[in-house]
C-alpha cells in the first residue's frame, strides 16, 4: 500500500538548483525507503494552488503534488485555532497524510536569516506536531540561533521532534547539550539521480561553476568580501587554457528570463561576452536546465570547481574530483563526508596577494585527480540512510 508522505521545506521549483536538488534527493530517498509513495510538499507561495511535477528517480518518473499556501493561512493554521476553506484544506492534507519530513531548505531552521524565515520554519513543523503527527528532521544544518526567541521557538519544535539527522558538526554541541539524539549523516542531494539531456561536452574539460553573488559582490552585508573574486575565477580559468583544457561554465542559482542580482548564468555571461568572447575553449550553456540535468553536464567533466555547494555535491556524488570555493563553513562538513576535507579554499576576504597560491593548490589538487577519484568512486559506494 502507497504511503501518503508530506514534506515540508522543500522545492522543485526555485531558481537555487542546490534547493530543488535537496528536495529531490529527499524525496529520492523515501521513494528508496518505502517503494510506493504519494509524496506531497507544502509550501508557501503568493497564490494558494496545487501544482504537479515529475522528477526521475532510477529512470522512472515519480509525481509529485506541491501544494502552496500563502503565509497568513500557515500562521493562522499553525499558531491559532482559527478556521478557513484554506487552513480547512491544508489542515486535511496532514490528516490524510501518513509520514512527515522536514529539511527546512537545507539550512534555514535558524535565525541568522532574519525573524520571518525561522518563524515560517516553526510555523509549518508546529501545525504537524500539533495535530499529533511524527515529524523527523531529514539531514541538513541546525542552528545557530542567536537571539531569545529563535533559540524560544527551535527548542519548542526540536524537543518533539522524532528523529534529527544533521550533516554537519555546526550544532551537534548544542543537541548535546538539550539531551536530543541525532543521526550525522551524508547531504541528501547526493541521492538525486542525473537526467541524460543533448548537451555533449568536449573531452577533457573542466566544469567551473561561477557564483553570482560572489562576482557581483552587490549586498552591503558582504562588502568587501569577494573584492577579488572576478580576478581570481579569470586567472583560474586563464592557468587551465594555458595547459590546453577547456572550460565550461556551469550556473546553478539562475532564472534565465528574469535574472535577480546573484544570477550565476549573468554572471558567466558578462564573463564570456567581456573576457572570452573570442575563446572557443571557454564554453557555457544558457538552456533552463533543471537540477538533474545540470548534475548529468557536471558528471561529463574531468574536472569540477563549485562556488556553490551544491553544485559541488552534484560533481563529488558522481565521483568527479574537486574543489570547493567556499564562501561558507558548510562547504568543510560537506567535503570531509567525501574524504575530500582539504579540497576546500576559503575565499572569504580573499586578497589579490593570495590568488597565486590559491590557484597552485588547485593545480595541485588537480594533478591528483586519478587518486582523488578512485577514493570518491569508493565513498559513493555507500549503503543508502534507513529512516
Amino acid at each position: 500500500m502507497s504511503k501518503n508522505i508530506v514534506l515540508l521545506g522543500a522545492s522543485l521549483e526555485s531558481d537555487n538548483r542546490g534547493v530543488n536538488a535537496l528536495g529531490i534527493g529527499a524525496l529520492t530517498l523515501l521513494k528508496y525507503n518505502y517503494k510506493s509513495i504519494n509524496p506531497n510538499i507544502i509550501t508557501l507561495g503568493p497564490q494558494e494552488k496545487t501544482v504537479e511535477k515529475y522528477i526521475w528517480v532510477d529512470n522512472n518518473k515519480l509525481l509529485v503534488k506541491i501544494h502552496y499556501f500563502n503565509s497568513k493561512t500557515l500562521y493562522f493554521a499553525s499558531l491559532t485555532s482559527y478556521r478557513s476553506p484554506s487552513t480547512n484544506k491544508l489542515i486535511n492534507i496532514i490528516n490524510e497524510s501518513d509520514l512527515f519530513y522536514d529539511i527546512n531548505e537545507g539550512d534555514s531552521f535558524s535565525d541568522i536569516y532574519g525573524f520571518k524565515r525561522i518563524l515560517r520554519h516553526f510555523a509549518d513543523a508546529n501545525l504537524v506536531l500539533k495535530l499529533n503527527k511524527e515529524l523527523v528532521f531529514l539531514p541538513q544544518t541546525i542552528g545557530p540561533f542567536n537571539t531569545l526567541i529563535g533559540k524560544i521557538l527551535s527548542k519548542q519544535i526540536l524537543s518533539r521532534l522524532n528523529k534529527i539527522y544533521v550533516r554537519d558538526e555546526k550544532f551537534v554541541h548544542n543537541l548535546n547539550q538539550l539531551g536530543l539524539k541525532f543521526t550525522k549523516t551524508i547531504d541528501m542531494a547526493v541521492y538525486m539521480s542525473p537526467s541524460k539531456v543533448d548537451f555533449k561536452v568536449p573531452a577533457n574539460t573542466i566544469g567551473l561553476n561561477v557564483n553570482g553573488l560572489m562576482f557581483y559582490n552587490s549586498y552591503k552585508s558582504m562588502e568587501g568580501k569577494y573584492n577579488y573574486y572576478k580576478m581570481f575565477i579569470k586567472e583560474l580559468i586563464d592557468s587551465f587554457i594555458c595547459e590546453g583544457f577547456s572550460i565550461i561554465l556551469i550556473p546553478h542559482t539562475y532564472n534565465q528570463i528574469r535574472p535577480n542580482r546573484e544570477d550565476d548564468l549573468e554572471a558567466i555571461k558578462d564573463l564570456k561576452n567581456t573576457v572570452y568572447s573570442q575563446n572557443n575553449n571557454v564554453l557555457y550553456f544558457d538552456k533552463d536546465y533543471d537540477a538533474q540535468q545540470i548534475k548529468y553536464i557536471i558528471s561529463q567533466t574531468i574536472f569540477f570547481a563549485g562556488s556553490r555547494m551544491h553544485s559541488c555535491i552534484a560533481a563529488l556524488s558522481r565521483s568527479v574530483p574537486t574543489v570547493g570555493l567556499a564562501y561558507s563553513y558548510k562547504f568543510s562538513g560537506t567535503f570531509n563526508m567525501f574524504s575530500c576535507g582539504d579540497h576546500v579554499l576559503n575565499l572569504v576576504n580573499l586578497k589579490k596577494e593570495e590568488i597565486p597560491d590559491f590557484i597552485k593548490k588547485i593545480h595541485a589538487i588537480f594533478n591528483n585527480r586519478a587518486d582523488t577519484k578512485s577514493k570518491l568512486l569508493e565513498t559513493n559506494n555507500r549503503e543508502l540512510l534507513k529512516l
